[in-house]
């Protein structure tokens, strides 16, 4: 049996941050997608839905909850509108307008990303709903690191009683090279400032990227991180469950969203049912937000996916060549080892 737990991290932002619209989306099982798409878009919210509420098909609907999902996952993944716009498919100034009609529309998500950072600019990490943390020492770089390294004339060594003066020119110049830099607007005048400095021995070590980075995995690790903390928080639970033990069942492996256990056949019922009500409570003593997950039920995990694929696969091999069919299924008996010849002959030749 597999659970996968559905929309956790949207379901996880609207948590941190508070957003009402968010949250009453998920309170009243709207799709949290088409309710971002309305705003967005200042229409209704059927028009955003891949069917209309007559349950006609509407392509324009599609594409526009499409469009959002991937900004909202742009937003917390920490991408950028050029990674947004490739994503879509669109300009960079249609994903930027995208983006500004979201944060309009979620302000609490905008002001909930600005105080991730600013916060996090402050004391270098960032934590997740649990306490758990992600250190982040870029964000306390300074923009601009210049360091001299031409030749200096001795300075003051209060140990030798030395009579020389303490140079204060060095440390002045640098500051006066920072003030430049982060004066300058364009490239050109930063380059410039950057080869005047370097001829006169400073060398200038520019941090903007380590420091983007950072800033973009502020919000990113909040939120997988919480992710990741609440399917452990999950994990438990089933693990210590008196009911889900009594009924043999066993957790086996989590992977990503996903926790994959086994339990007797004559039980499915049962611990499906227990297994995905523990899934979607672990969370609700911190949050009210209703969560939801999905149980797959197969003999082994991907099973059905899999056979789907091996079917095809065995269907265009069997299409594309000259070879008969008794032929290619000895073949694929000697190559899918994984399976026995009646499973795949039920797979391949039903």
């Amino acid at each position: 049996m597999t659970i996968r737990k559905s929309q956790q991290e949207p379901r996880l932002l609207s948590v941190y941050s508070q957003d009402e619209n968010m949250i009453n989306a998920y309170k009243q099982g709207k799709d949290l997608y088409a309710t971002i798409a309305s705003g967005v878009y200042h229409n209704d919210y059927w028009d955003n839905m891949e069917n209309r509420e007559d349950g006609t098909p509407n392509p324009e609907g599609k594409k526009r909850r499409s469009n959002c999902k991937s900004i909202l996952l742009g937003i917390m993944y920490g991408r950028g509108a050029a990674a947004i716009a490739e994503q879509i498919k669109g300009t960079i100034e249609e994903a930027q307008n995208i983006i500004d009609n979201f944060y309009k529309s979620f302000p609490k998500v905008k002001n909930w990303i600005d105080n991730t950072i600013k916060n996090a600019e402050q004391i270098g990490y960032v934590e997740d709903l649990w306490g758990r943390r992600r250190r982040l020492p870029n964000l306390l770089l300074h923009k601009y690191e210049i360091t001299y390294e031409g030749k200096t004339e001795p300075t003051f060594n209060p140990f030798l009683i030395c009579k020389d003066k303490i140079d204060n020119k060095i440390e002045n110049q640098i500051k006066e090279y920072e003030k430049q830099l982060l004066n300058a607007k364009y490239k050109k005048e930063i380059n410039a400032i950057k080869e005047l400095a370097n001829n006169n021995g400073y060398k200038v070590r520019e941090n903007s990227i380590l420091i983007s980075e950072a800033e973009r995995q502020c919000v990113n690790a909040r939120i997988q991180g919480g992710s990741a903390t609440m399917t452990k928080i999950a994990m438990n639970k089933l693990y210590n469950d008196k009911e889900l033990t009594n009924l043999g069942f066993k957790l086996l492996i989590g992977v990503h969203d996903e926790l994959i256990g086994e339990c007797p056949k004559e039980n499915i019922d049962k611990v499906s049912e227990r297994f995905t009500t523990i899934m979607k409570t672990a969370i609700q003593d911190i949050t009210d937000i209703p969560f939801k997950c999905d149980a797959d039920i197969s003999d082994r995990w991907y099973y059905n996916d899999y056979c789907n694929t091996l079917k095809e696969e065995f269907n265009d091999e069997l299409n594309k060549n000259n070879i008969s069919k008794t032929e290619l299924f000895n073949k694929y008996v000697e190559e899918h080892c994984e399976l026995n010849s009646n499973e795949l002959a039920n797979i391949l030749l039903n």
